[in-house]
């Protein structure tokens, strides 16, 4: 059993509007504490972890937020107050993060949305300077949580733009390096005051240390009067139309619209550049449109180099998008119409990649009018009839939009999948849902393509023996396991969530990935880099070898798509189930027991995919 944490022996107050990264950063410099030393006393991380990870900015889970109250001394309405979660109904990102499209009690689902600053942050000097009170005079002012809201670009307080970079090594403030997110940057390092630059460019030199709490504001630092009430009018969730508050359900819609409307004017750009405030904010978006990589939110990312729906560089590039995106909306209706079909007309294709989540955000989260008057504009301009090469059941057919044969992963995540299976009182890891989840993988191959149920099948990469197997592989039919439905209603709603989604190429990752394991070698490295481990488990040993199994077949099923029964570990499959390994390990890893080596391994499986992926592409 672990200790409990004793209460610091003295700590602070949160400062108003502040983040998590920003009171830890203020804290372990009043008790002159490495950052890394005090998030491990409060609980944060455990007392062998080095960093705290990021999905610490969304939401503090019951037993740290306990520890941290404790220790702090903090009720937990000011301890939650310092992560997204209180914004989680006036801000989409962050719904999309906590709630995904289950509808759930928030709760962390490692999902980085674009629009949520997670490697980086915007600020404000003056805010960073000291109001005049003793306490900020000391330890600074906050940094503040609504910065990393991609969508805010001015301090409302001092009437400025947000600052991106740091003046002295011109890298964005607070950037994470590396792989992974992190709470903090560099919280290892001897207590810097909060408002020095942490940024690490060569790790001979340290921090850069430069004060990012002194500015000197020219002109072009002031918003006009026009976009800080644009500005608060995002603050409130209601950036358009509205000239009181909304309900949340209207707030999280108008918010959505705004960010589907500016995935809009950045694949049209400059067609719509005449809209900007000004002729220099237009410069300043022209010139974010046009930076090499990823977006901000993106920075950690292997889906994508460039994403429509993201986020830009700069707050002044900010401004400019989202002025123009809320210029469009508040026009009356005939003039939106006519303003939309002018930007839809100019469309890219929409199975390009770089409109990321666009459409199934559009779907999901838009005001049912805007969402209305998009999709009417977008069935004209993309009519898509279906390729038909051999006779299909009738369900198949009647598809309104279309996705690539290329984007169907041979596993479907449940989220896709529940649109057919919940309305037949299917959940979870039922045998009858596992084999009907294989069967909607085939048919929507068959649906975009024509293909027969035994070509798509083996497309897919299922073994010919469980397509000839009832309780491994479940076609569609009218009336299913003794319940009758709709399955055109139901195949329709399922091939349109299907077709919003990003199209990623599992097909060529299952080509390319077909033999790939993961080397004892690389395996013993992993098993190195835990501490607490490394002489429990030997090299070469019967449980080495399962642990290596298990986690390679995992990794090979994020990188394919696929289940981790068809992982090249585990083959020849046997008849009769995983017999190559204990499949306790694998349950283990999957479920992440209270073991704390198996909830390692667990936490590092997205990440690690992420980096083979990333290597692969460079």
């Amino acid at each position: 059993m672990h200790r409990p944490l004793e209460q610091l022996p003295r700590s602070l107050s949160p400062l108003s509007g502040e983040d998590l990264h920003g009171f830890i950063l203020r804290l372990s410099h009043r008790l002159d504490m490495k950052p890394t030393v005090l998030m491990q006393h409060t609980g944060l991380i455990g007392p062998r972890s080095n960093s705290a990870p990021a999905r610490r900015m969304f939401m503090l889970e019951r037993d740290v937020l306990a520890a941290f109250c404790a220790t702090t001394g903090m009720s937990t309405q000011d301890a939650d107050a310092l992560t997204f979660k209180p914004h989680v109904n006036s801000y989409p990102p962050v719904a999309e993060a906590l709630l995904g499209m289950r509808g759930l009690s928030p709760a962390p689902r490692g999902v980085f949305p674009v629009w949520l600053l997670t490697t980086s942050t915007r600020y404000c000097p003056s805010c960073l300077a000291s109001d005049g009170s003793a306490i900020q005079q000391r330890h600074g002012g906050p940094w503040k949580l609504a910065w990393r809201m991609a969508a805010n670009f001015a301090c409302m307080e001092h009437r400025s733009f947000l600052r991106t970079t740091c003046p002295a090594c011109v890298l964005p403030a607070q950037m994470i390096r590396g792989n992974s997110r992190r709470l903090i940057v560099e919280p290892h390092l001897d207590p810097l005051h909060p408002a020095q630059c942490r940024n690490v460019i060569e790790p001979r030199h340290g921090p850069c240390g430069a004060r990012l709490d002194t500015a000197d504001l020219t002109d072009s630092d002031i918003p006009s009067d026009d976009l800080l009430d644009l500005q608060q009018r995002l603050l409130q969730a209601r950036p358009y139309g509205a000239r009181r508050s909304l309900d949340p359900l209207a707030g999280h819609n108008r918010m959505t619209d705004l960010f589907v409307l500016a995935a809009l004017i950045r694949a049209t750009w400059p067609l719509p550049a005449s809209l900007a405030p000004s002729g220099s904010l237009a410069q300043a978006l022209e010139h974010d449109l046009g930076r090499p990589g990823p977006a901000p939110s993106l920075r950690i990312s292997t889906t994508a180099q460039e994403r429509w729906d993201s986020d830009v560089y700069s707050a002044r590039g900010t401004a400019a998008l989202l002025a123009i995106s809320a210029q469009i909306l508040n026009l009356p209706l005939p003039e939106l119409r006519l303003e939309l079909g002018r930007l839809i007309a100019e469309l890219p294709p929409l199975d390009n990649p770089a409109w990321g989540h666009t459409w199934l955000t559009l779907r999901r989260d838009s005001s049912p009018l805007f969402r209305h008057e998009v999709l009417q504009l977008l069935d004209k301009r993309f009519p898509r009839p279906l390729p038909t090469q051999v006779a299909l059941p009738a369900f198949l057919r009647i598809r309104r939009r279309s996705y690539s044969p290329k984007s169907i992963p041979q596993r479907l995540p449940e989220e896709w999948t529940e649109i057919i299976t919940a309305p037949l009182g299917h959940a979870g890891r039922s045998p009858v849902n596992v084999a009907t989840r294989r069967g909607l993988a085939a048919h929507l191959v068959q649906a975009a393509t024509g293909m027969s149920l035994q070509e798509a099948g083996p497309y897919l990469g299922i073994p010919p023996d469980w397509m000839d197997n009832w309780g491994r592989f479940r076609p569609l039919e009218e009336r299913l396991h003794g319940r009758r439905v709709d399955l055109p209603t139901l195949f329709q709603r399922f091939t349109d969530h299907v077709a919003d989604q990003p199209p990623l190429d599992y097909h060529a990752r299952r080509k390319r990935f077909a033999n790939w394991t993961l080397s004892n070698s690389e395996m013993q490295k992993i098993i190195d880099s835990y501490p607490g481990r490394r002489r429990t488990i030997a090299a070469g040993s019967h449980k080495a070898s399962r642990i290596r199994t298990g986690f390679s077949a995992l990794i090979w099923s994020r990188l394919t798509g696929s289940e981790w029964r068809l992982a090249p570990d585990l083959q020849p499959l046997p008849t009769q189930g995983v017999a190559v390994i204990d499949e306790a390990v694998i349950s283990s890893l999957l479920h992440q027991r209270p073991d704390p080596f198996y909830a390692y391994l667990h936490d590092l499986l997205p990440d690690y995919a992420s980096a083979i992926l990333g290597e692969d592409h460079q």
